[in-house]
């Protein structure tokens, strides 16, 4: 149940992190995650047992494999028509699917019926209907919700209702705090999960790792071609995968014929996900366009010591950042970085200090989220 965390120097020390914390040892929890996507080996699966391990009892809402939306529901379809026609507007079909699913979840939330918990966390609130939401809270003594994505502004109205059902909202984007302030949401990035083991940095066999979707089939929605111009910088082992999904999917002619590179349709396991990132030098974190928060990315690389080469500049406004570890560049201009490129490729990783590395683990943030005991607060400095 402990970590040791390596230090530099001559005088090389071991701060040891426990899993266990007594302030949360023994409290229930219920986590609700996204309603509509399959959840085999994702995010939740390490969010589960490493809250477990932190000795909260923890329940998880199973709502795996629901009915097919076919846009049946009478008030839905009506509504859906009337929007598209006297609104011009043809988001709201995502408003009945996420109505449709949300009629299964209720129905799954039921089997808590005749238990209480400490804590209810419910993460990206905006999928889930008001109703939805008013029944899980009653369930809890506090009920907080996490944002890690952007809010879709055909949910808004939906996040509005819903809003007077938690303690706590919290987003890691500023952009959106800033813009719903009605909603007053509160900061807090995301987080890093304690692993089995970790890989020296000079032991790590590959270069340089990414993984993650095309983007759009625009030439400048291509992150294959952005990819592809940095991937020169690099002579060592690399492995570079591109999901194709079913909207963006390209043909044979379209397909860049680089060795470095390979386009997959199937998703990969957090899991396998991780044993690539811990076993890289540098990992390639690309921006959605859409949001200014931190991906996961950050907090997998700190945990695991591994360099990043990223687009998201907003990362100076955070205390771990290191110019060692994070090399900001712009993708679209990357010619522009090949002094800074090599420069990064040749530069040892700077280890951070255990307080900083420490306040980004899941044991800080879930005490985050619901304000227990002593935790250390998360704060964007921009």
């Amino acid at each position: 149940k402990f970590r040791k965390i390596q230090k530099n120097g001559d005088d090389a020390r071991h701060e040891q992190i426990s899993m266990t914390d007594l302030e949360l040892s023994g409290k229930k929890i219920l986590v609700i995650y996204q309603p509509w996507r399959k959840f085999s080996e994702g995010l939740h699966q390490p969010m589960i047992e490493n809250l477990k391990k932190l000795g909260l009892k923890v329940e998880f809402l199973e709502v795996e494999n629901p009915p097919k939306f076919q846009n049946k529901n009478w008030a839905d379809k009506l509504k859906n028509i009337y929007h598209r026609i006297v609104k011009k507007d043809k988001t709201y079909i995502y408003v009945a699917e996420k109505n449709h699913y949300n009629r299964f979840n209720l129905e799954k939330l039921k089997l808590f019926k005749n238990q209480k918990f400490d804590f209810i966390l419910i993460i990206k609130p905006d999928e889930f209907t008001p109703k939805f939401i008013k029944k899980a809270s009653e369930l809890g003594e506090i009920t907080a919700g996490y944002i890690w994505d952007g809010i879709r502004p055909f949910f808004l109205e939906s996040l509005h209702k819903s809003r007077k059902y938690f303690k706590y909202l919290y987003s890691f984007d500023q952009n959106d705090i800033k813009k719903f302030p009605e909603l007053q949401l509160d900061f807090l990035t995301t987080y890093y999960v304690f692993a089995a083991h970790r890989v020296d940095y000079n032991a790590k066999e590959l270069d340089v790792y990414y993984i993650g979707a095309l983007g759009g089939k625009l030439p400048e929605q291509r992150r294959d071609l952005l990819l592809e111009k940095l991937l020169k910088n690099f002579t060592g082992k690399t492995e570079v995968k591109i999901h194709l999904e079913k909207n963006f999917l390209l043909n044979e002619a379209e397909k860049l014929k680089n060795p470095k590179m390979e386009y997959i349709y199937d998703y990969v396991s957090y899991h396998e996900a991780m044993e690539k990132t811990k076993s890289s030098k540098i990992v390639i974190d690309i921006r959605k366009k859409h949001h200014i928060g931190l991906s996961f990315r950050f907090f997998e690389c700190m945990y695991y010591e591994v360099k990043l080469i990223t687009d998201n500049e907003t990362v100076k406004n955070y205390d771990f950042y290191r110019p060692e570890n994070i090399l900001i560049v712009d993708f679209d201009k990357i010619e522009d970085y090949q002094e800074q490129i090599k420069h990064f490729i040749s530069i040892p990783y700077q280890k951070l200090p255990p307080e900083i590395f420490e306040k980004y683990s899941i044991k800080n943030w879930v005490k985050n989220i619901f304000r227990i005991g002593d935790y250390q607060k998360i704060e964007y400095l921009g």
